[in-house]
């Protein structure tokens, strides 16, 4: 079998001798990180380091295609993980003791000179604090082994701790093995029947509109989950591959263990922080299929979002700036209104502190917060994976970025259940929101779409 990469003896020789010098003096519990440079991208597939299934099921992968920008990490050199009320709070102490102790050897070929290049740890939470599933509930981790395409150039950094240093040359090239050359179609699937999913879906849209009536909630934001029997198992990367290239405009996700992969291609960010400027996304309103976007629904959801990231954030930053009026996000087959947020963030302020501030937004939760959040939870709302939550990464000095996990899948045994929502205002109608989870469950869709000539396109198309 093909490695993920190839490396020469000259490389392995290289590479351990960098490791024994980082290793010299550092605590046990230090991470060491060392980064080759495999060169200029070759502006092909190949950059996508989705040519081959990795043999580990542990993988994180988080890729901008419209920006060049791909990361797949294999394998755990650490992992933390959480949940409760003080989830974000315990990653951000496990992300300050990881960083304390975390060496870099990010030197060029030929060079002393390290470049601008920094290694990440992969962090990702669900919607509630206290769900329980294929997943944890909050997780902070730093792959073993890290390959990444970006600005032009293809590195792959390779970590563990300080402890197991010795042992790590041995490990790398394991996780750099992959699986036997997956199948790149698709099975076709089956739907379950659409017409029980539509009057579940009336029933609890009526629920919300009497709350909303009653004065409980001004907005609440309810799922709907698709469960697809698939007769064959599909290789992840085989739908990573299709969501990059049927929507390079997105973040494309997917975190994988022993228990199934959670992947989408989302288009909002929660939040990103660099050098102390942090940026969000007011993202809600959704229109399709030459439906107009710019009516009272959609701009009063809009509102309620910007409105509540602008309270989030106004006590974390020195300044606060947004466009006077939203703008229209185009993505294949959706538009939605969106204000870009940003601002400078106070001495002291971190990426965990803007996350634990923002999440849940209204446009995933609803408004007020916790009034709508308790109301999901006494109406068994259940959000497989990390849908409505976040996914993201974040480096040694705090930078980072972390989206919302939207337009998703968790992909295990037997089958992929599949996640979409819509906001529930005063005046919403039950038929047009089911609809609008049914426009969202395309991007998923598509990708799922079979070589077979009866397959998923045909039974989607039942549905409608």
């Amino acid at each position: 079998m093909t490695p993920l990469i190839k490396l020469s003896s000259t490389q392995l020789e290289a590479l351990q001798a960098r490791l024994s010098r980082l290793a010299e003096g550092a605590p046990g519990g230090a991470l060491l990180s060392i980064t080759l440079d495999l060169g200029a991208c070759s502006g092909d597939a190949d950059d996508d380091w989705l040519e081959r299934q990795p043999k580990s099921a542990e993988t994180c992968y988080w890729a901008r295609p419209d920006r060049g920008e791909y990361r797949l990490g294999i394998g755990r050199a650490v992992v933390c993980a959480s949940a409760g009320p003080a989830r974000f709070t315990a990653l951000q102490a496990a992300h300050a003791g990881v960083a304390q102790h975390w060496r870099h050897d990010g030197r060029s070929v030929g060079s002393d000179i390290a470049d601008s290049f920094e290694p990440v740890a992969c962090l990702g939470f669900a919607f509630d604090e206290e769900s329980t599933g294929e997943l944890p509930n909050t997780q902070l981790g730093v792959a073993a082994v890290l390959l990444s395409s970006q600005h032009g150039r293809r590195r792959a950094t390779f970590t563990t701790p300080a402890r197991d240093h010795q042992g790590a040359m041995r490990r790398w090239q394991a996780l750099l093995e992959t699986s036997p050359r997956a199948s790149q179609s698709v099975p076709a699937g089956t739907l379950p029947d659409p017409t029980l999913a539509a009057r579940a879906w009336q029933a609890r849209v009526g629920a919300a509109l009497a709350a909303i009536e009653a004065g409980e909630i001004d907005k609440v934001v309810l799922s709907r989950g698709v469960r697809i029997a698939l007769p064959k198992a599909i290789a992840p990367v085989t739908l990573l591959r299709r969501l990059t290239q049927q929507h390079p405009e997105s973040t494309v996700f997917a975190i994988g263990n022993s228990h199934g992969v959670f992947l989408g291609a989302t288009p909002e960010q929660l939040v990103g922080l660099t050098d102390g400027l942090a940026r969000a996304d007011a993202l809600a309103g959704t229109a399709w299929a030459g439906q107009p976007l710019v009516i009272d629904k959609n701009t009063h959801e809009q509102q309620l979002v910007v409105d509540a990231i602008r309270q989030a954030m106004e006590p974390l930053c020195a300044s606060l700036h947004l466009p006077p009026a939203p703008q229209v996000l185009q993505l294949r087959d959706l538009q939605h209104l969106w204000t870009p947020v940003s601002g400078e963030v106070r001495a002291g302020v971190g990426l965990f502190d803007l996350i634990a501030r923002l999440h849940p937004t209204p446009a995933v939760g609803g408004w007020p917060t916790a009034a709508a959040c308790e109301w999901l939870r006494r109406n068994g709302e259940k959000r497989p994976g990390w849908y409505g939550g976040g996914v993201g990464r974040t480096d040694r000095h705090g930078n980072g970025e972390v989206a919302v996990a939207l337009r998703c899948g968790l992909l295990s045994a037997g089958g992929i259940e599949l996640s979409a929502g819509a906001g529930i205002v005063a005046g919403s109608q039950p038929a047009h929101e089911f609809g609008e989870t049914e426009a969202k469950l395309a991007t998923m869709l598509g990708a799922l779409q079979p070589d077979e000539t009866q397959g998923l396109t045909q039974a989607l198309a039942g549905t409608r």
